[in-house]
C-alpha cells in the first residue's frame, strides 16, 4: 500500500465503512487499537484487513467469527 492509501484508511477509522464478510457486505464502524483494524459484529471484535481491487479500489475484507448467526 503507498503512503496516500495507508492515510486514506487512518481518516476512515471513526466511520462506518463497507465490510465484505462471508460473502455479504455489512456496514460498520472502522476501529483501531493496538492489535489493528477492526469492527464490532454481534458483540464481537473481528479483525478487518484492507485490501485493493484490480482498479485500485480501497475495501475491507474480514472473517465471520465462529459461533454467531
Amino acid at each position: 500500500m503507498t503512503p496516500l492509501q495507508k492515510s486514506d484508511i487512518q481518516s476512515l477509522i471513526g466511520k462506518k465503512i463497507k465490510v465484505l464478510m462471508a460473502g455479504r457486505f455489512y456496514q460498520r464502524v472502522l476501529h483501531e487499537d493496538s492489535q489493528g483494524l477492526h469492527i464490532k459484529y454481534a458483540n464481537h471484535r473481528v479483525p478487518v484487513k484492507p485490501d485493493l481491487n484490480t482498479l485500485h479500489i480501497l475495501y475491507f475484507t474480514a472473517l465471520k467469527p465462529k459461533g454467531v448467526k
